[in-house]
């Protein structure tokens, strides 16, 4: 299709700030320190990517925050229709291209970040690697509504395996994209709310927005500073209602968690998650939340996904080739680990936290 108003604004501000170094979910809203300065701020609340989501910004002056809202607003309702992977829209249009050999247009906006989000999946090491569509649709969770369904058999496990579709294997010409390997499937679940988020904030910040902070469903950055204060956010408990702790934010700053815990359903009898190992062809089975501290909410976003799905041997390594520091990961068992750079900023009120957090 052709670039429309959304992708030459948004590739000029990208560009400007070489695509923020990119361009989950459930663990991270603001803490009540939000709540006592809501005169100064400009709210609003919709449901978009299929989970609550919140845009709030400095209220001053009235007339050019109100703008600015609804501007924001409309670029996430635009990218959320164009890039649903199961929902018709440019990332379907794309993906039957694949499917049926043949080479199909892409907008600027979507080249860029599949050529971003390709850097990500070599440094992961493939852990983080958004081709698994086919995977993804396979374990039942291309669907607003999860049931309990089977699980995908063990043949078509190794046919995915046998064919490792990787962001590698796109080529891209001019506008046109296309692949020869009919079983690459793009669905950027675990990169899109992040590159949603910068793209947002880049134009706030291009617009002379002074504040402002975007929560996609848990995955949340923010920008300047509220008043006096920071921003203040709880990373949400993966086992409770709580939090484990929280931490003030410190300028222009993305909090993002990746975790296994609300978006799962039942297969063959077992509790399975969304969120899919690419060397197993199966959920990742043994971290069940990842918090990332990152200037990027893109990088951010694709890098909790990546050590989620390292598990508890590997994320430290993976963090390293990914270039995070900031990192709190929580396993299945309540065991924790937190990177000394984000320890030392974390407040963590309850005990029984203080406890199972241990240094990484």
């Amino acid at each position: 299709m052709p670039p429309g108003r959304f992708d030459r604004d948004a590739m000029s501000l990208v560009a400007r700030r070489e695509l923020l170094g990119a361009f989950a979910a459930l663990s991270c809203r603001p803490a009540d320190a939000l709540e006592a300065v809501v005169p100064t701020l400009l709210r609003e609340e919709r449901t978009l990517f299929g989970s609550p989501c919140e845009v709030a910004l400095s209220a001053t002056p009235p007339a050019d925050a109100r703008a600015a809202l609804a501007e924001a607003w409309r670029d996430l309702e635009e990218i959320n229709r164009r890039w649903n992977a199961w929902k018709p829209g440019e990332l379907t249009a794309l993906n039957a291209a694949f499917r049926a050999g043949r080479a199909a247009p892409a907008s600027p906006l979507l080249r860029a970040m599949v050529l971003r989000a390709r850097d990500l999946e070599q440094a992961s090491g493939g852990l983080f690697n958004p081709c698994t569509a086919g995977l993804v649709g396979a374990w039942g969770f291309h669907a607003d509504v999860l049931r309990d369904d089977p699980a995908p058999s063990a043949a078509q496990r190794r046919h995915w395996l046998a064919a490792r579709p990787s962001l590698a294997q796109i080529e891209v010409r001019g506008a046109l994209m296309r692949s020869s390997n009919p079983g690459l499937q793009l669905d950027f679940g675990a990169y899109a709310k992040g590159v949603a988020i910068d793209l947002v904030l880049d134009r706030l910040q291009a617009s002379d927005c002074a504040a402002a902070l975007v929560n996609l469903g848990g995955n949340l950055a923010v920008m300047g500073q509220v008043g006096a204060r920071p921003w203040r956010i709880g990373i949400r408990d993966p086992f409770g209602r709580g939090v484990v702790a929280t931490l003030d934010t410190a300028g222009r700053e993305a909090v993002v968690t990746s975790g296994s815990y609300e978006r799962h359903r039942l297969a063959d009898g077992q509790r399975v998650t969304h969120i899919i190992d690419p060397d197993r062809a199966a959920p990742a089975p043994d971290v069940i939340s990842v918090t990332v501290v990152h200037p990027s909410a893109g990088h951010a976003d694709a890098s909790a996904t990546a050590l989620l799905v390292a598990g508890r041997s590997r994320w430290q390594r993976v963090a390293r080739r990914l270039g995070v520091d900031q990192v709190l990961l929580i396993d299945r068992h309540g065991a924790a680990e937190v990177m000394p750079r984000l320890a030392q900023r974390l407040a963590v009120a309850d005990p029984e936290w203080r406890r199972r957090i241990r240094p990484a």
